[in-house]
């Protein structure tokens, strides 16, 4: 359960790292991030990397980029498996309470305590289908090959319950932090060619 797994701790270091690139994978703090049409008005975002997380839990590892483009603020998620690259884009200024999802406390437990992939929630005309819900470790300033900075080298838990678009096109994800109230998130998939990065 959830309620349980909520900590923090330290990680050794470790050296090794994979061979830059020009895609996503490349990606490091000052570089800019280009993806096509997305703002809602269909401008482009230039998004300037502002900090690169690592996470991680039972499913793997993802890095998260925490990134602006002027005031506006967004995170792009990328994670690598057999079946390729995978790049979601969340806009940081688009928080969601529970209340809003039809959702609250004890339906998000009996979720993680009984998972069922015929629970779902409808936010902005769309439906998003249960998936999963699991703890993930989340290590503050990493770079894109996985050696931990020096000066950001604790690790802090956070739970997920993650709900998934039939398309594939998108996610819904609630989080909720020791001491902080549940927070949802909407996510858009983008496929990992149209995102272009230019290194500083």
């Amino acid at each position: 359960m959830f309620r349980s797994l909520f900590g923090r701790g330290k990680k050794r270091k470790r050296g090794g790292g994979a061979a830059r690139d020009d895609s996503i994978r490349s990606a490091r703090v000052g570089d800019v991030v280009l993806i096509p049409g997305m703002w809602e008005t269909g401008e482009d975002a230039y998004l300037i990397v502002e900090r690169v997380n690592r996470l991680k839990s039972a499913f793997g590892e993802s890095r998260e980029l925490e990134t602006a483009d002027g005031e506006r603020r967004a995170s792009v998620e990328w994670s690598e498996d057999e079946d390729g690259l995978h790049v979601a884009v969340t806009r940081q200024d688009r928080a969601i309470g529970l209340s809003a999802l039809g959702l609250d406390y004890d339906t998000l437990v009996a979720w993680d305590d009984f998972k069922s992939i015929e629970n779902s929630v409808e936010y902005g005309g769309r439906v998003y289908h249960y998936r999963n819900s699991y703890e993930t470790l989340y290590y503050k300033g990493h770079d894109p090959d996985g050696r931990a900075n020096d000066d950001y080298d604790d690790w802090e838990g956070f739970y997920v319950w993650e709900f998934g678009r039939d398309d594939d096109g998108g996610s819904l994800t609630v989080v909720k932090w020791e001491g902080k109230p549940f927070e949802a998130y909407v996510s858009v998939a983008v496929p990992a060619h149209l995102v272009a990065v230019y290194h500083k």
